[in-house]
């Protein structure tokens, strides 16, 4: 277990030198199209749909709708359709980027693991080491307050006015004590959830494939050859990231280049963050399309 814990710090080396889930590489160059590109609907068209991707014709056309939607939405307008004579969208099942993808989501799933274990490593113990300095000083008052309560005399010159103080002193150390028992207890509450985490963390890469040396891989391509478009999917890991990636390779068909926001659809990496396009992309299709 303690081996499998330094596995922790260690990734958070390893995996910070890590560019996760490329879906090209940052040096693409495309045409510049002209802006009549912009003025009619883009057409598109599934093509070859690989049996490997144990995908319907009907979820990926969902897919690829959910994604020319993103673009259209944006912009108020039709940008791209569903079209007989459109370019051709194809789901060619490639083993190697499959593996790669799945490793780099195993990077990026034990990343997310480290940055909620790492806080919890650091500062427990620190609260512990508080908590058990707040617990020794109540000890020590509830200590004298003891050796009071023993020296007290009820037939004493000031029995009264003595009696009422140890009251409140004995009230305010069990409003202490019940303070204390609540830290005591969700500290305990937060070890268990960080060992849980820690055991989680090590179950996955046990489990899994171990990661290897990063290599380049796409999991789409938009090609544009003499005028002609040709989009092909390679491998991805779920719904959203099927989705992102072709939304990502449109952009590409309108000559979008890749930006710098790792939110951003056409971010050159492909990244949880991608959920729907941002100003970044909106502001490089007008540029390309001089809207």
């Amino acid at each position: 277990m303690q081996r499998l814990l330094q596995l922790v710090f260690v990734g958070i080396l390893i995996y910070l030198g890590f560019s996760f889930w490329q879906k090209e590489q940052p040096t693409l160059t495309l045409p510049v199209l002209s802006s009549g590109l912009c003025s009619t609907p883009l057409g598109w068209k599934l093509g070859y749909l690989d049996p490997a991707f144990n995908l319907s014709e009907a979820e990926a056309t969902a897919a690829i709708e959910q994604a020319a939607q993103m673009w259209n939405q944006a912009f108020g307008r039709t940008l791209l359709q569903q079209d007989a004579q459109g370019f051709s969208i194809d789901f060619r099942y490639d083993e190697r980027q499959q593996q790669l993808l799945k490793q780099h989501l195993l990077k990026r799933n034990l990343d997310r693991y480290d940055q909620a274990i790492s806080p919890g490593i650091e500062q427990l113990p620190q609260k512990f080491a508080e908590l058990q300095q707040q617990i020794d000083s109540f000890n020590q008052q509830n200590a004298r307050l003891q050796q009071d309560v023993a020296a007290y005399r009820a037939d004493g010159p000031n029995a009264s006015s003595e009696r009422e103080q140890l009251m409140r002193r004995q009230q305010q150390l069990q409003q202490e004590a019940a303070w204390l028992d609540q830290q005591k207890q969700q500290l305990m509450r937060d070890q268990d959830y960080l060992n849980e985490t820690i055991k989680q963390r090590n179950e996955l890469l046990t489990t899994a494939k171990t990661p290897t040396q990063q290599a380049p891989f796409e999991v789409g391509l938009m090609n544009i050859k003499a005028g002609q478009r040709t989009m092909t999917i390679f491998a991805f890991a779920s719904n959203q990231d099927l989705v992102a990636t072709l939304a990502h390779e449109f952009g590409h068909a309108f000559g979008v280049g890749h930006t710098d926001t790792d939110d951003s659809i056409m971010y050159h990496s492909l990244t949880s963050q991608q959920t729907t396009l941002t100003p970044t992309d909106i502001a490089a299709l007008q540029a390309q399309c001089h809207f």
